[in-house]
């Protein structure tokens, strides 16, 4: 079933069939053809929207289909971010001329309800008249230019990065995992050279010429010097940025395009995760003679209408062929694997989790490990899959699988029959009992009549009518119910509104929230005298989660009917991007399954200018044992709700009766062996009162008060006792066994034997993560080692020591010469000190300060500290060697203008710069070192005095070049 919402926001589920797509490029999108639910199949046009794995895609197209007897829709869809961007416009323009990409990115971005992160490092670029467009044209344009990729994330932040996806060890085989793999060889394109004119070197003088650069593939030796178009393109101002794009040019001019059907691994058992768009996997066909490293570009999986997925298509791309020849010692390794492995009967692949291995071959394979699997097939036609599991091969699949499959299929048939047969004879019964039924309707109703004369029946009514009857005022708020049953006698007083605490008197101590931010009650705040609840998400971002307000259950065991009215008050002040509201009434059955559900009002997505009232009637589920009320608001905004009321007295439009604050009632049993009268909770249970049967009389009570001599015959077991003040000669026990003890003071100095032991023995046995030993604490938490020494923490993962945090000296210096170190040991590689973006408490925390070794270093960052994030220095830099002078980043004030400095820590020596001036500063002369080299910039042969004679003409000069 899927979820579709109208363009008044009302959720409509109904039967499709589903093709999913996902592409690099960001594409997501769905195909599909609904089969049921008229209101959606009618009234499907402009405005609807479908979920899909917990995303909102909008419609764009809607074909529907007469077939006679049904009606069907087909209808396409788009990711919600790719119509919201397409149907939002940026307005304005950038000032023409160079601007970084986080300036262009934040103008796409700005106003449009979304958020992007920048994973690679871009250079500054030049566009004109980048503006006054949608912002999915304006987008795309970038990602061009800045010739990037980028993926939607769970949290709806659009991540851009110059490759997405990962290299796996996944390995897709024919035969295997495999089912069909198809080539298209891209001849026509492939060129071994080109060359390449960037911008002038001069801007003011075109005649100096471009930036030049050329290419030649290592291809050309094989096939000779195939030249491509030239590329004019004044983005690039260095030769060697000019000369990578050529490379990439030539180098992808031929490449290989490869569609993959893989065969669906995970409905037999498998755990094996499908590749996404952007992965890298080796494809492996000896038919083909193909073995290569691929890279996925699009994933098609088909659902059928329960939502399983039935197929899955893949188009990827294979490396340019350039790369396949620099790459030919490893591909050629591989393919001698495999063959090695053929041979040997034993051809392991493995599998896409990486820790098990799958083997095809006669003979069984050496040195197994739990979960492997292994392929039989001696060559004869007798064929099976076995997987190791505790220390066995067991089969899976085999030759024979079909006719067992043929077998099921007839026995289920023959059972079909019987249950037919069985279904002819109770259809027999009930004719006949039916038939019973009329001839004992005639008897019953001449007894009627006659009752009716004597008047025997009406008394009999009324008396039934008197015992069986419920007293509601409205004054109190409550109501008072006495019935009779076939062996008894029942009554009770309870609220009317069967909400506990409705007017949020206790504030929410009777009531259930849930979420990042949460519901809550503002005391100060009224409406018609009653508390109001209110969700507010503020600053927070709140997209695609959700906050609920949950009553306390009510259950169905003493309500006495299946009829009842729910009402509430609604301020929705707000809403964020795709947020909406709903109100509803749960009901659940004993095993706490959803028996029906239905709403107070609908779902809300529009603000409301002031309060308003919804109803609904609720009817019990005969299954249902409990019951709540409960509010969802699904991503930001600000709603108020208030005077939630739920009980079989159906209110006049707008009216209002409170509940009880706690959800207790008054009860009065008599059976013919049992009574019961006390105080009750909603679940049945007695808290204060008396109840007895045959076997006895109990008193249930917090707290039971005797003012009288209490005479106990008989033995008297007591499971506390506190005794304010009691003499006790002499005690003597034998032996004695004690479950459980508190004593407010233990003088441990008393206690004989192990002690240690004794301590060490109960903490290992209550806490199974945690254990004490002689060198201190030890905490096993997933695969994560914790342990507390003399000296500090020390972190374990996997058996490998990771590093920890400590006390420690210093060689050299004395012992009370101590510090806190924070150290990396030699197997690890990296520090980091991170923290999750604002708001968000659930995402990995991102780096903002590491240090890697020279050799662990990750792409994009150096050996060495590294910092992501502004840094400031707030006092000077000392720089080794013998000196005592630092240097400081600081501001200076000249010029009536406050200008970054960098320099020496007295601020006499340095450089600042500001706008498009740099300047030297010495002493407090500053220089205009920009004007400086402005003015002799383009001079040429200069020739500049060393020496002057005393008559003021030139000794001695040096020749220069400016």
């Amino acid at each position: 079933m899927l979820k579709f919402r109208d363009p008044q926001s009302n959720i409509q589920l109904a039967e499709a069939e589903l093709t999913y797509k996902e592409a690099v490029n960001g594409e997501k999108s769905l195909t599909g053809t609904i089969y049921s639910n008229d209101e959606v199949l009618h009234q499907m046009e402009r405005g609807w929207s479908v979920m899909f794995n917990g995303d909102w895609y909008y419609i764009t197209y809607v074909a529907p289909t007469d077939g006679g007897n049904s009606i069907t829709v087909e209808f396409d869809a788009v990711h919600e971010f790719f119509f919201k961007m397409s149907k939002s416009v940026a307005y304005g323009t950038l000032k023409d001329g160079s601007h970084t990409a986080k300036e262009y990115l934040d103008f796409v971005f700005n106003g449009s309800g979304y958020s992007y992160t920048l994973l690679s490092q871009v250079d500054a670029w030049e566009k004109q008249s980048f503006g006054d467009k949608n912002r999915l044209a304006l987008f795309n344009d970038l990602i061009n230019d800045m010739e990037m990729e980028f993926s939607i994330a769970d949290s709806g932040r659009i991540m851009i990065t110059s490759e997405i996806g990962q290299d796996l060890s996944t390995i897709v085989r024919k035969g295997f995992n495999l089912q069909e793999l198809n080539l298209e060889y891209n001849v026509s394109d492939f060129v071994t050279y080109a060359k390449g004119f960037g911008a002038f070197i001069d801007k003011d003088d075109e005649s100096k010429g471009r930036y030049e650069a050329e290419y030649t593939s290592p291809l050309a030796s094989v096939y000779g010097k195939l030249e491509a178009d030239p590329i004019t393109d004044e983005r690039y101002t260095k030769t060697a940025s000019l000369q990578a794009a050529l490379k990439k040019a030539v180098d992808s001019s031929y490449s290989i395009s490869v569609g993959i059907s893989l065969q669906e691994l995970q409905n037999a058992g498998y755990d094996y995760e499908s590749p996404v768009p952007g992965d890298y996997i080796l494809a492996v066909d000896e038919q083909l003679d193909f073995n290569q490293r691929i890279r996925i570009i699009s994933v098609e999986e088909q659902y059928n209408i329960y939502g399983e997925r039935i197929s899955s298509s893949v188009e990827a791309g294979s490396l340019s062929a350039t790369k396949q020849k620099l790459d030919g010692s490893e591909s050629n390794s591989v393919v001698l694997a495999l063959s090695h492995a053929t041979e040997q009967a034993d051809n392991a692949v493995k599998t896409a989790n990486g820790k098990n291995t799958s083997y095809s071959g006669p003979n069984q394979p050496q040195n197994p490990r739990e979960g492997d699997m292994w392929w039989y097939d001696n060559g004869s036609g007798t064929s099976f899959m076995k997987q190791y599991t505790n220390g066995e091969w067991v089969i899976l699949i085999d030759s024979n699988t079909k006719e067992n499959i043929g077998k099921a299929v007839d026995s289920a048939i023959e059972t079909s029959n019987t249950y037919t047969d069985e279904l002819n004879e109770k259809q027999a019964k009930l004719t006949s009992d039916l038939n019973d039924k009329v001839t004992n309707g005639e008897a019953v109703l001449k007894q009627e009549i006659a009752d009716r004369e004597s008047g025997d029946s009406v008394t009999l009514q009324a008396g039934k009518d008197f015992v069986t009857s419920t007293i509601k005022s409205y004054d109190t708020d409550m109501q008072s119910q006495i019935f009779q049953v076939s062996n008894g006698i029942m009554a009770s007083v309870s609220a009317t509104n069967l909400i506990v605490d409705s007017s949020f008197v206790n504030t929410l101590a009777n009531w259930t929230v849930a979420g990042d931010v949460s519901w809550k009650i503002d005391t100060g705040t009224m409406y018609e005298g009653v508390r109001v609840a209110t969700f507010n998400s503020g600053d927070v971002v709140f997209d695609r989660k959700t906050a609920t307000l949950t009553s306390a259950p009510i259950y169905t065991m003493s309500l006495g009917g299946t009829q009842f009215y729910a009402s509430f008050d609604l301020y929705a002040k707000s809403f964020g991007a795709s947020a909406y509201f709903k109100a509803e009434i749960v009901q659940k059955d004993s095993s706490g399954s959803t028996t029906k559900s239905t709403p107070i009002g609908g779902s809300f997505d529009t603000g409301m200018s002031g309060w308003n009232n919804y109803t609904s009637d609720i009817t019990l589920d005969s299954r249902t044992t409990s019951l709540y009320l409960q509010f969802t608001q699904y991503g930001g905004g600000v709603v108020s709700v208030s005077r939630p009321y739920l009980g079989s007295t159906k209110l006049p439009t707008g009216a209002y009766m409170p509940g009880a604050s706690n959800d207790n009632s008054s009860t009065l049993k008599l059976f013919n062996n049992f009574f019961e009268f006390g105080i009750q909770s909603n679940t049945g249970a007695l808290i204060s009162g008396i109840n007895g049967d045959s076997s006895g009389l109990n008193i249930a009570g917090k707290k039971l008060t005797v003012t009288g001599d209490t005479t106990f015959i008989g033995k008297n077991f007591m499971d506390g006792a506190l005794i304010k003040n009691a003499s006790i000669g002499e005690a003597q026990i034998a032996d004695v066994s004690i479950t459980n003890a508190k004593i407010a003071s233990l003088d441990v100095n008393k206690i004989s034997g192990n002690v240690s032991n004794f301590i060490q023995s109960n903490w290992n046995g209550k806490y199974g993560s945690t254990t004490i030993d002689a060198n201190g604490m030890k905490v096993d938490t997933n695969g994560v080692n914790t342990q507390f020494g003399s000296s500090g923490m020390k972190l374990t993962m996997a058996g490998e020591s990771v590093g920890g945090i400590g006390v420690q000296g210093l060689t050299g210096k004395p012992n009370t010469y101590q510090g806190l170190t924070f150290w990396l040991d030699g197997n690890a590689e990296y520090m980091a000190w991170g923290a999750r973006n604002s708001g968000d408490t659930s995402m990995n925390p991102v780096i903002q300060m590491s240090w890697y070794r020279s050799n662990s270093a990750p792409t994009g960052a150096y050996a060495g500290f590294n910092f992501d994030d502004d840094v400031i220095f707030n006092q000077g830099i000392n720089v080794p060697g013998d000196t005592n002078r630092r240097i400081i980043f600081a501001t200076k004030n000249f010029q009536n203008y406050n200008y970054p400095y960098f320099g020496d820590s007295q601020g006499q020596a340095g450089w600042a710069f500001g706008g498009s001036q740099t300047y030297m500063i010495s002493g407090t002369t500053y220089y205009n070192a920009t004007k400086v080299i402005a003015a002799l910039n383009g001079i040429g042969a200069a020739k500049i005095p060393t020496e002057i004679n005393s008559d003021g003409t030139v000794k001695k000069w040096v020749n220069v070049t400016l």
